[in-house]
Parts: structure tokens; sequence; C-alpha cells
């Protein structure tokens, strides 16, 4: 070691690292508990609508690369930690490999130095793009800088830039094949986190919906009057309105569902939210979506129930002409298909759909029951999945 640090500056260092250990547990706290629990109470930082610490930790400016920014600030100051004790941590274990770190304090200077003018960055976006404060990381950004001002030595970390370039350097040409092995462990790690968002429960979910809100057709539509296996054991029902815009991912979802999953039966139960037809309304909701029902069974008489219930969310028709056109499309008889969907029997037939979802106590669309358990509003494709695959393993155990 070349670089020998006095009691006063390792002292300071680490009591500024152990005060940002200390405040960055608190903010992964805060992270965890606002984008893991959906009944979370308000952290003590988030007193108005601009000091919003909550607020804040909801956005995707949060994360980088996958990770929540908290964490990164623990494993920062958990390495300024390290290197402010890796001399004397040296003289303990005698590791060669420790020896590279020549300069630890300007590897410190220049790591808070770093991290200070992204905090600028971050706070920039803070205060202008989210409009929202979070005194924590605040108090972090300072913290960065008072580190970097404490290790830095003379003049403006001109030198301890290039010390700690000239040693990085150093150290990766002396330990190439270690220094390559990290390299990569890392990258795949972080692409690992930055595609999976498994830290990003919300991130994760818009991007969920993004790729089939952004589908203008349904791709996997399946035609007729059958989504999946007739005779599969794990029960779907899936109570939506034609005219709910989640219904409409849900719909798409649930085709590629019925491609994937061949021991699944999906029924698409009718609940419109509007009180010309469903009684459960005081006041309607969407207007005309009772006409859209009727129109999805009275396609089912002509073995067309899926082909006409993706053509009505694809194309959202305004009214009963525009329904009438879609036959056309899907191939079925327009007079037919006009007759059955003012007679009485589809009239009865949606009646009992709705009732049936009354009884089961919906009182919002999407809502979707696999194997008997009700799951209200929607949900990424992921769970989906991951329901199905719950039905599956129950199914295993009882039988």
């Amino acid at each position: 070691m070349t670089d020998k640090m006095t009691k006063n500056k390792r002292f300071l260092l680490t009591l500024l690292s152990i005060f940002g250990l200390i405040l960055t547990g608190e903010l992964i706290n805060i992270y965890f508990k606002v984008n893991f629990n959906s009944e979370f109470n308000p952290s003590f930082c988030s007193v108005s609508n601009l000091i919003d610490c909550d607020g804040v930790a909801k956005t995707h400016y949060a994360l980088f690369l996958g990770i929540p920014l908290a964490i990164w600030g623990a494993f920062l100051y958990t390495v300024i930690l390290f290197l402010t004790y890796i001399d004397k941590i040296n003289e303990k274990l005698n590791i060669e490999l420790f020896k590279v770190f020549k300069n630890p304090a300007s590897y410190i200077a220049t790591l808070g130095l770093v991290s200070f003018c992204c905090s600028m960055i971050l706070a920039f976006i803070s205060i202008f793009t989210i409009q929202k404060i979070c005194l924590l990381c605040f108090v972090t950004y300072f913290i960065d800088l008072l580190l970097a001002i404490v290790a830095k030595s003379k003049g403006f970390f001109i030198e301890d830039i290039k010390n700690t370039a000239k040693d990085f350097f150093d150290g990766a040409k002396k330990y190439l094949a270690l220094f390559l092995v990290a390299c990569f462990g890392a990258i795949w790690f972080l692409g690992y986190m930055q595609t999976s968002l498994v830290l990003a429960p919300n991130l994760r979910l818009q991007k969920s919906f993004e790729e089939f809100q952004k589908m203008k057709t349904n791709i996997f539509a399946i035609k007729g009057n059958t989504l999946g296996n007739p005779d599969g054991s794990i029960v779907i029902y899936l109570y939506s309105d034609f005219l709910c815009p989640f219904c409409r991912v849900t719909n798409t979802m649930v085709h590629k569902l019925a491609k994937e999953e061949k021991n699944v039966i999906i029924y698409h139960m009718n609940f419109p939210l509007d009180a010309e037809c469903n009684p459960a309304l005081r006041q309607t909701i969407h207007p005309g979506a009772c006409m859209l029902a009727k129109y999805a069974l009275a396609a089912e008489r002509q073995g067309a129930y899926w082909d006409m219930a993706s053509a009505i969310y694809d194309s959202l028709p305004q009214n009963e002409d525009d329904v009438l056109t879609l036959s056309n499309k899907i191939g079925i008889d327009k007079n037919k298909l006009y007759i059955d969907a003012h007679s009485d029997d589809v009239a009865s037939d949606l009646q009992k759909q709705i009732q049936k979802g009354i009884n089961f106590g919906i009182n919002g669309t999407p809502t979707i029951v696999v194997d008997g358990i009700e799951h209200k509003s929607a949900m990424p494709y992921y769970k989906l999945k991951t329901l199905v695959k719950q039905a599956k393993n129950r199914h295993k155990h009882d039988n």
C-alpha cells in the first residue's frame, strides 16, 4: 500500500459510510414496502405531494439496470468501508490480490465524486421530472460529496482520478482472467436483473401489459365456441366487459394461455358494466356494453363466439351497424346474427351469466376465477401462468 490513510480521515470515512448504510438501509426498506406490499403505511418521509419518499420509490427512476438505487447505494458504502480498512485487512490476511489496492483513499475520492455527479442527475430528475423529492436520497447525495472531499488528496481530484485509473488497469492486467470472469459475471447478472425485473414488480407489470396493449389485433385469437381443452381439468372463468380496456388485454392473454396450456378450459362470462342489462349497477359505466355482449352470444349460435369476441375487442364498434359489419369479417350470417342478438333466448343467456357473476360477488371487470379462486382486476400474463401452475400442483396433490 503506497497511500497511508490518517486516523482522522479513516474515522470520518467510517462515520460517513456507516451513516450512508443506515440511510440506504431505510431506503431499501421503503422501496420494498411500497413496491411489494399493496397495503403499506406511508413512510415518515412522505409528508406532502412534493416531499414524498414513497412516491419516488414507486417510479422506474428508482431503478438502475433492474436493481433499486438504494441497493446500489448500500453497495457503494460497503465498498468504501472495505477500501477504508483494506490495509488493516491485508495486514491480518496477507492476500496477494489485495495488494493491487495501492491508493484506497484515491479510489474513495473518485467513487464519491462520480456518485455525487450521478446524484445531481438524479436530483434533477426528482425535481423536474418526477416532481417529488426523497429527503433521505438527498442526504445521501451530500454524503457522497463529503466522502469525496474527505478522501481526496491535494488539488481538485485530478491526482485521485489518475491513481484510480492507473491502478485499475494495472490490476486488471495482472489478474486478467479473474477480471474477465468478474466482468462476464456482472454482465450476466445485471442483464438478468434488467430483463427479469424481479425487483421491480410495478415495472414488470407495466411491461407485461404493454406487450399486449401494443397489439392492434389478437395475434393468438382462437376461433369457435371453445377456448382451450373441453376436457381440461383446470377451469377458468373470465368475467369481462367488451368496453373495458383491461378486459381487451386479458382477452388476448387467455387466448395465448389456451395455446400454451393443454389442460385448461376458459369460459367467457359476460358482465357488462351497463345498467341496461346489469341489475347490480346503479349507473352505467360503459354504455353499449350490453348490446356488444348480446352480439357475442348471438355469434355463439353460429359457432363463432370467440371470433366475435376478439373482433369486438380489436375494432371496438361504436354502434349496432358497426357490429353487424363484423359478421362479414368472421364469416357468419348477418341477418341471423341480428335476429339472435334481439331474441329472448340471448337476453336470457346474458342474464344468467350476469346473475352468476352477482352470486359470485363479482363487482368489476376483469375478474378471473381460476380453479374456483377469484382474482380481481387485471393481472400480468406471468401471474396468470403462475395461477395455472398453482392449480396444477393442487390437482397433483389431490390425486
